[in-house]
């Protein structure tokens, strides 16, 4: 018996894991095959061939995609990148518009996320037309009639459409990980250098693993449907009429058949099985929220027995992590191997995303009670720069339950972004079998051995009555440091333990994860919770109609004047010109900036002063003397309260302000920016806090000044355009203080952005 068909007598049988539509999946439906593609060299290969075989339609959903990307690569020593022996193109875009010139019959779908322009430089850039879809500046429409491209902003803000779908004919469809992008193309063995693995502008990057499941059958429609659904959610046409999309296909179901799309070389792991798919959507225009994805996750961790094999780019989902910790703290649990990349993305994700993970780690080493968990990332020696991406998003049960996914371990995995995971369950020892020796392939690929020595391993740590984690450890050998196995190449891939610990300081600057990684559309109300706590809620809004209570006043105060007979006894353009005259004398300004300090410090609305200085010293002056008065004010408040220290300052201040104190206590400066933007407290209240809290004096500046400013620039607008409503009604004068307006209603909005930089 070859070891990969050893199972041992404690070895688990069954999951009680059970698939229910409506709660932890959309829809179960029965795929005659269901294959994986492991890593770009397989999948685009095996995706090129599935491509030329389509008659009718392919529809692809993505997140990224690239006209360039060379879906077939040489064999290294070879010059340049060749073609297939079909004499078809290679480079994706490419391949499309000569499959479409081939087949007169054939259309073409491509439903694209309208992507947020943080990442504008590592995408293609559509705008400019450099790709055969898409309008550009300088093209009228896609290069093809039967091409149809549609940019899917059909989400909240922050959000992006997240699955990775291709359906061809109707008959079979891929999902999973994996977009048809730069930078996904890599081979089995992820060297450290690869001269085939380059982007389309001929840069390197470093290796990448990621994984994609392909299903025919009623599998494959149900992805379909799917893939019609987000097509019209985005404003699309009804396409269901094209050569029958929305029917059975023509020629058969897809098992011998003589149209079988179905690519040579594709690997089948089952057969005849049940596909559970599930999704995550987030509330939009009426739809209501689907949050499947995390229940499935939470169903797999809850019933899970015996081991829990996990492969993610990311590692920040709080519910997720709140699972595995309670998994972890029971006395009888499954053994848990999570396989992370060292470092996620750049230098913005290794100090936000990183941070979290690390966040969680700890609480998973405090839970971790009885040592059944292993945190590893693949080591590629040799590689200078970067770290082997692991994009995978898998999930592997008790070797009964096999989980390939869109979605990350992330909180906009769980209710932002839209996802699609499918989830099989097997149903006898053989469809285990196949579901282990998948798991062991990527082990071995990871432990840079043949399967058959992870099966091995495996069965002899059972055998003296361990678990897996015991077969990996001696793998793996990241423990006592020792040399490596015999059949392992030292210059090869090979597992580290992940420590994952963050720098104390940016840990202290990072906001909750709500913030930086949403689980739900931002929204003012979900900014106040986490910043300040539920309590608080009713005392923000009071503040905010405070304001815009006062705006209202002063803009009826200007009608009055304007069209009453109060005008004409208070000369109001006398009057302004009065006040502005203060601006001209050599001791105006600092004389403002004293008094801007002196009110603020007994606590005189710091709102009204802003817009008395503009009104009194003009727009720039007036902006500046705010300014200026305002961090001056700031930083003495600051060295009263820590003068005073806290107890003083809790014991004057209310109930709702400790709480803002015990939120404030524990942010740095971008929590600072947000509390001046959000009125939450009286800014006077707010400097004695952070004195009396110690919050660093460099924090505090910092975050006051670019807090303060959004603000001041609104009222010192909406100032001029004041002035100039009481002097003369013209369109100028309107347009300033519609913008100043415009400008104070938007700084909760603006808080949210700051915050939200960090994705």
């Amino acid at each position: 018996m070859p070891p990969s068909a050893r199972v041992h007598k404690d070895a688990p049988r069954e999951s009680a894991l059970t698939l229910q539509p409506g709660t932890n999946c959309w829809r179960v439906a029965q795929a005659h095959r269901f294959g994986v593609a492991i890593d770009g060299e397989a999948y685009f290969a095996q995706l090129r061939d599935s491509l030329i075989r389509a008659r009718r339609f392919i529809a692809i959903s993505a997140w990224d995609i690239h006209s360039r990307v060379e879906l077939v690569r040489p064999d290294v020593g070879q010059d340049a990148i060749g073609h297939a022996d079909d004499g078809l193109p290679t480079a994706l875009g490419d391949l499309l518009l000569a499959l479409l010139e081939r087949n007169e019959a054939l259309n073409i779908f491509i439903l694209l996320w309208d992507y947020a322009p943080i990442y504008a430089l590592e995408r293609e850039p559509l705008f400019f037309g450099n790709a055969p879809w898409g309008k550009g500046l300088f093209r009228d429409g896609p290069q093809h009639p039967r091409l149809h491209l549609i940019s899917d902003n059909a989400h909240p803000p922050a959000a992006s459409q997240h699955q990775k779908i291709i359906v061809i004919d109707g008959e079979i469809a891929w999902s999973g990980g994996m977009d048809v992008s730069k930078w996904r193309w890599d081979t089995h063995a992820h060297k450290a250098r690869d001269e085939r693995r380059r982007d389309p502008d001929g840069d390197p990057y470093p290796p990448y693993h990621d994984i994609q499941a392909l299903v025919d059958g009623a599998a494959a429609k149900a992805l379909m449907a799917l893939f019609l659904e987000r097509w019209a959610d985005a404003g699309g046409e009804d396409i269901r009429a094209v050569s029958g999309m929305d029917g059975a296909a023509p020629d058969g179901d897809g098992r011998g058949s003589k149209h079988d799309p179905w690519p040579d070389g594709a690997e089948v792991v089952l057969r005849d099985v049940q596909v559970a798919i599930a999704r995550t959507l987030p509330e939009y225009r009426g739809r209501a929220e689907v949050r499947e994805v995390e229940q499935l996750y939470l169903d797999m961790i809850e019933h899970s027995r015996e081991l829990l094999y996990i492969e993610n780019q990311y590692l920040t989902s709080r519910s997720i992590a709140d699972a595995l910790c309670r998994s972890l703290q029971r006395a009888s649990g499954p053994q848990i191997l999570i396989l992370l990349p060292q470092k996620t993305g750049h230098w913005l994700e290794q100090h936000t995303m990183d941070i979290l993970r690390a966040r969680i780690l700890s609480r998973f080493r405090d839970a971790d009670r009885h040592g059944r968990l292993r945190v590893f990332y693949p080591e590629v020696p040799g590689l200078e720069k970067g770290c082997l991406m692991v994009h995978a998003k898998l999930m592997i049960s008790d070797d009964a339950v096999l989980r390939i996914a869109s979605s990350n371990l992330s909180n906009r995995s769980m209710g932002l972004d839209s996802e699609c995971d499918l989830c099989v369950i097997a149903r006898d020892e053989d469809e285990r079998g196949a579901i282990r020796a998948l798991r062991q392939r990527l082990l071995g690929m990871f432990l840079s051995v043949p399967p058959e020595v992870v099966a091995e391993a495996e069965f002899t740590a059972r055998k003296d009555g361990h678990g897996f984690l015991t077969a990996i450890d001696r793998l793996a050998d990241t423990a006592t440091g020792t040399a490596l196995t015999a059949q392992q190449d030292p210059a090869s891939v090979h597992l580290e333990k992940l420590d994952g610990r963050a720098h104390p300081e940016w840990d202290r600057q990072l906001p909750d994860e709500r913030v930086i990684d949403p689980e739900r559309p931002l929204s003012t109300e979900l900014l106040t919770d986490v910043l300040v706590g539920k309590e608080n809620v009713p005392h923000m809004r009071w503040r905010l109609f405070t304001t815009v209570g006062l705006v209202a006043l002063l803009l009826l105060l200007v009608a009055v004047w304007r069209w009453t007979p109060v005008g004409d006894w208070l000369e109001p353009q006398v009057l302004a010109d009065g006040i502005r005259g203060l601006d001209h004398t050599p001791w105006g300004v600092p004389l403002g900036v004293i008094g801007f300090v002196l009110a603020a410090l007994f606590a005189v609305p710091v709102t009204l002063l802003i817009l008395t200085s503009s009104l009194v010293f003009g727009t720039v002056e007036g902006a500046s003397v705010a300014l200026i008065g305002s961090l001056l004010a700031a930083v003495i408040g600051y060295g009263l309260g820590r003068l005073t220290g806290r107890a003083l300052v809790e014991r004057i201040a209310s109930l709702r302000v400790r709480e803002v104190s015990r939120q404030l206590g524990r942010r740095g400066i971008l929590t600072m920016i947000t509390v001046r933007i959000v009125p939450v407290a009286p800014f006077a209240v707010l400097n004695l806090l952070a004195g009396s809290l110690q919050i660093s004096l460099r924090d505090f500046v910092i975050g006051t000044g670019l807090g303060m400013l959004p603000g001041i620039i609104a009222l010192a607008i909406f100032a001029e355009g004041l002035l100039a409503l009481i002097g003369e009604a013209d369109l100028r004068a309107v347009a300033l203080v519609l913008v100043g307006v415009l400008g104070l209603v938007g700084l909760a909005w603006l808080g949210n952005r700051l915050l939200r930089a960090g994705r």
